[in-house]
């Protein structure tokens, strides 16, 4: 025959009570290490983000710095200026490489066209320079565009 003990089936819910406690217990220690690891990458991502835009802001006012002096010259230090103004565009494009190696394909700090068209404008510069010819209107035009991705760093 079958024999059935009246207190086994409370011994089961107990036990079964027990084991949901501790997988409830662990489940919620479990989330608060997971909400404190996602603040606090939150928190480097944001600080990260913070510097490479401050970065880029700086590496935009030296270019634009100099290229005042560039417009402002006499010509005998034109050259140095010319890649001075080329190492700041540069270094703006490696931040935007950076920028998207870190948070995806598509993230940017500058507008990669205005950054194209200075190093363009900048080859201009260039040629003319080893032709001997006058620059006045492309350093104009390279004024511009600086002046343009500084305002759009500025704005962000």
């Amino acid at each position: 025959m079958y024999s059935f003990q009246a207190g086994n089936s409370r011994r089961k819910n107990k036990q079964l009570v027990r084991l949901l406690c501790i997988v409830i217990f662990i489940l919620i220690i479990a989330l608060i290490g997971v909400t404190f690891a996602y603040l606090n990458v939150r928190r480097v991502s944001e600080a990260t983000s913070e510097a490479l835009l401050a970065r880029a802001i700086s590496e935009a006012a030296s270019a634009q710095n100099a290229v005042y002096r560039l417009t402002q010259s006499s010509g005998t230090n034109t050259s140095p200026l010319l890649a001075t103004v080329r190492s700041h565009i540069y270094s703006l494009q490696s931040l935007n490489i950076l920028t998207s190696n870190i948070y995806g394909a598509g993230t940017i700090i500058t507008d990669a066209d205005q950054l194209t068209a200075c190093v363009e404008t900048l080859d201009q510069c260039d040629t003319r320079l080893q032709a001997g010819s006058v620059l006045t209107d492309l350093t104009t035009q390279l004024r511009d565009q600086v002046d343009l991705i500084v305002a759009s760093l500025n704005a962000a």
